[in-house]
């Protein structure tokens, strides 16, 4: 009886084409596992090299007898940062921003330089825009987590964010006039706002981002430019006039040229060692571009961080609902 079943299924096709069906079945779980075993292995491979760079480092620098200490010292930076940020000028064409010259002590400044960890220790994802988080970070030597806590947990809440606040008062205070009304508005400008978002960004050449807006919620952006000794100026932040204003429900990053809104490029701010740019979230837009001519071993490293009202406060004088705020949005950026 068997072997008639066999006969019976192979004249009618069955059998071969379940056999068929059992070989490439075999063959893409076959595939998939070795895939899946590549990208374990180089995880791995990647994890390792990280470890050996860390310990590579973190020797060096005991050897040196560098301490890094004295170049964070909180006191005497924040002096500094008040007093370049209340001292650089703000513009207003085509939109809101300030170019902060000589943000940090030199010393200050260089530690931070020193504490950029090699590309191994970015994200792996594009060649051409790669990130880099201290919430992610397992594994890094130990100057690189020093110097990125001083800051995300001094330089920028405690120090620039309260400078840059009060100097974009007025321009801030009218943004949500207009936007909210004169009640509200008034409320908003008066809310606690805080630093959002932040990220060490490493950019090589082929990287391009067209002119736009951040997320709806973000009042201004900040990019700390991390230059080493004798690079070159080019390759900054553009700066873009719109043709139109958009007024539209944003939720995510905004990119006016695919509304039809022409955007006509004003200023491009220098990638200058020791600077910082800072720019209101409205009246025009802002990109990037490092074309794929441009050296091969080109490095633009900088900090991005947003500033942004504190949600709760915001959905409280509102109404919009927390969902729909910082959160969600700082997820879908991608500047």
């Amino acid at each position: 009886m068997p072997g008639l079943l066999e006969r019976l299924l192979t004249r009618s096709g069955i059998l071969p084409a379940l056999r068929q069906q059992v070989r490439d079945d075999i063959s893409a779980a076959r595939t998939k596992l070795e895939t899946q075993l590549q990208d374990e292995f180089a995880a791995l491979r990647r994890e390792v090299k990280m470890m050996r760079a860390t310990m590579m480092l973190d020797a060096e620098h005991v050897r040196r007898g560098f301490d890094v200490a004295p170049h964070l010292d909180a006191p005497r930076v924040a002096a500094h940062v008040a007093a370049t940020i209340a001292s650089a000028r703000v513009e207003t064409d085509p939109s809101v921003h300030v170019v902060i010259d000589n943000l940090l002590p030199a010393d200050t400044y260089q530690a931070l330089i020193d504490g950029i960890p090699p590309r191994l220790f970015f994200t792996q994802r594009e060649d051409s825009k790669q990130n880099l988080k201290l919430d992610q970070l397992e594994i890094a030597p130990e100057l690189t987590i020093r110097t990125l806590v001083f800051l995300e947990n001094q330089l920028i809440p405690q120090m620039m964010v309260p400078a840059l606040l009060r100097q974009f008062a007025s321009h801030i205070r009218e943004f949500y006039v207009r936007e909210y009304g004169p009640e509200r508005g008034e409320m908003l400008a008066a809310i606690p706002h805080a630093a959002t978002g932040g990220r060490l960004m490493l950019r090589r050449r082929g990287y391009h981002l067209d002119p736009h807006l951040d997320p709806r919620r973000v009042v201004f952006t900040t990019l700390i430019y991390f230059a080493r000794p004798g690079e070159s100026e080019t390759y900054g932040t553009s700066f873009y006039r719109m043709s139109a204003m958009p007024k539209i429900d944003r939720t995510s990053t905004f990119y006016p040229e695919t509304q039809g809104i022409k955007c006509e490029l004003v200023k491009l701010v220098p990638f200058r060692a020791n600077t910082a740019v800072s720019f209101l979230n409205y009246g025009g837009a802002h990109g990037a571009d490092i074309p794929k001519d441009a050296p091969a071993d080109l490095e633009r490293y900088a900090y991005q961080f947003y500033v942004s009202p504190d949600p709760a406060a915001l959905a409280a004088v509102t109404g919009e609902t927390e969902e729909a705020g910082l959160s969600s949005e700082m997820s879908k950026a991608t500047a």
